[in-house]
């Protein structure tokens, strides 16, 4: 069984074609901007890849938010599109949860940090268990001093390119908590998700997969 992942949320997006959980392939767009331009490309030659045609993806995932508006659109809408030509399922995986599930065996509560301008961050914590993740704290976006005074005291590790950038706010809010520096690569972690959730029943229909912004969208709407 085949599944085809897509992260165009995060600034170290791509698509990743998985057997099962198990990932066999991945290609990575180096430059988000170019998320519209270069992923179609990227599925044909995956797939070419591995002698597939798109009809032999049994489910189709994409990270659902928070990240890049504009990259979060062209990721859902592709999902969408193929989910609903094709008849099949899709599954929406919140960003920070696949984030915090990379780092599942290396600490019982991950705390996710991405950059998301304004000096703001996307923040959530999640508590790691059995190879599971469960939100501890919905995902927010705020500057990194608020999100991190709001944070229960039991130690935590914190990742993300947003942990990295504020990497001294961290330090002096949390001095005894860790602190990976790490990109925010989701991919692998999109696609071992998607198959527990396909496993699970956990799947939707095109029409019902929605990203999450989590803020107002920084287009101002003309008069």
């Amino acid at each position: 069984m085949y599944f085809l992942a897509i992260d165009t949320a995060t600034n170290s997006g791509g698509v990743a074609l998985a057997r099962n959980a198990e990932v066999v392939g991945m290609l990575m767009t180096k430059t988000p901007l170019r998320y519209s331009e270069r992923l179609i490309e990227n599925i044909e030659v995956l797939l070419e890849r591995f002698t597939l045609n798109i009809s032999d993806i049994q489910c189709f995932a994409a990270a659902s938010g928070p990240g890049s508006f504009t990259g979060l659109r062209i990721g859902m809408a592709s999902v969408k599109a193929f989910c609903q030509s094709l008849g099949r399922p899709g599954i929406a995986v919140p960003t920070l949860e696949a984030l915090a599930y990379r780092f599942r065996h290396t600490s019982p509560r991950v705390a996710p940090m991405v950059d998301a301008r304004r000096q703001q961050i996307y923040g959530g914590l999640y508590e790691c268990r059995e190879g599971e993740v469960r939100v501890l704290r919905p995902d927010q976006a705020s500057s990194p001093a608020e999100w991190l005074r709001g944070l229960p005291p039991e130690p935590c590790l914190f990742v993300g390119d947003g942990a990295q950038m504020y990497a001294s706010a961290v330090a002096a809010a949390r001095p005894s908590d860790r602190l990976i520096r790490s990109d925010n690569r989701i991919l692998e972690q999109l696609c071992q998700l998607a198959y527990h959730r396909f496993t699970r029943g956990e799947v939707s229909e095109a029409s019902e997969l929605t990203v999450n912004y989590v803020r107002p969208s920084d287009a101002v709407p003309s008069r």
